[in-house]
């Protein structure tokens, strides 16, 4: 749930995504392929970069189901 409300604000490249959970680029990455297999977030190639953003379904769960905010720093 963290990773998904880390994208809900603004989609995010995996390096990005990572900083904003305060993992390192391989377990971020494992969290979006995970998202995106349950069709939560879609990715698309930008250049070098993987962008990440969440989907209607996942816009849908995550109001369905309010918590915390995630704070970014």
């Amino acid at each position: 749930a963290r990773a998904l409300r880390a994208l809900a604000g603004s989609p995010a490249s995996t390096s990005e995504l990572a900083r904003r959970l305060g993992v390192s680029a391989p377990t971020a990455s494992v969290h979006a392929a995970t998202l995106r297999e349950a069709g939560l977030t879609a990715s698309m190639r930008e250049g070098r970069s993987v962008l990440h953003c969440v989907t209607p379904l996942g816009t849908d769960l995550l109001a369905a189901n309010p918590g915390p905010q995630f704070a970014r720093g």
